[in-house]
């Protein structure tokens, strides 16, 4: 058993040799595999955090925030290395709000805790949103209202204080009213290359219009 290991073992290495060796002179690249490697070892390591609150439950739920972190950032980096960071770098603001929501739901259920769960969720899906649309001009006001959303999360989930819809009211009011105005703006902005085209295409037609024809529908 212990020759069978042996020979396992050594094999394992002489493989991993081969292919940094061959790596390094260029015959292929397999700089993928230590990309994706570290990723990895970050979900890895989020797989500890859930394995002491599972092996604590019901208490040690102040683990589920690490745990949730670090398996958010693990993966948005594993997609980010495979694919591009250009659309799942959102992830890593999404993050902290994803621990703090298994923090909530498997926890003491506290309503503050739903405060930074719904700005930072709703910054993320802003800036997810404006990034593949590329729309920054438009959804800016998004982030005004990212605090709206999670003081009205903290009053479904609490007392249903009045006190607290004003601040919501207020911050969801401005941002409704510049989403409002940069919308305009943009459509203003193209609005004047439609009209523009219409009128070369108007002017086309002109031209292009045989002089018997306004005669010989006069009849």
């Amino acid at each position: 058993m212990r020759n069978r290991s042996k020979y396992v073992t050594g094999a394992i290495l002489v493989i991993f040799g081969i292919l940094i060796i061959s790596g390094n002179l260029g015959f292929f690249d397999i700089s993928w595999i230590f990309r994706l490697t570290w990723p990895m070892i970050v979900i890895g390591i989020s797989f500890l955090f859930f394995l002491g609150y599972f092996t604590r439950r019901p208490y040690g739920a102040g683990l589920l925030v690490p745990a949730g972190i670090l398996l958010t950032v693990g993966i948005t980096l594993l997609l980010g290395e495979t694919f591009s960071y250009e659309w799942v770098w959102p992830g890593f603001i999404a993050a902290p709000a994803v621990g703090l929501w298994l923090l909530y739901t498997f926890g003491d259920r506290a309503p503050g805790l739903l405060v930074p769960i719904g700005i930072l969720l709703t910054t993320a899906g802003i800036c997810l949103f404006a990034t593949v649309f590329n729309a920054w001009d438009i959804v800016w006001p998004g982030f005004i209202m990212a605090p709206a959303i999670g003081l009205f999360l903290l009053y479904l989930a609490g007392n249903r204080e009045p006190g607290l819809l004003i601040p919501v009211f207020i911050l969801t009011s401005i941002s409704v009213l510049l989403f409002s105005i940069f919308c305009l703006g943009r459509f203003a902005w193209t609005f004047k290359y439609i009209a523009g085209g219409a009128l070369v295409f108007a002017g086309l037609a002109t031209i292009l219009k045989k002089p018997g024809d306004s005669n010989h529908n006069g009849y």
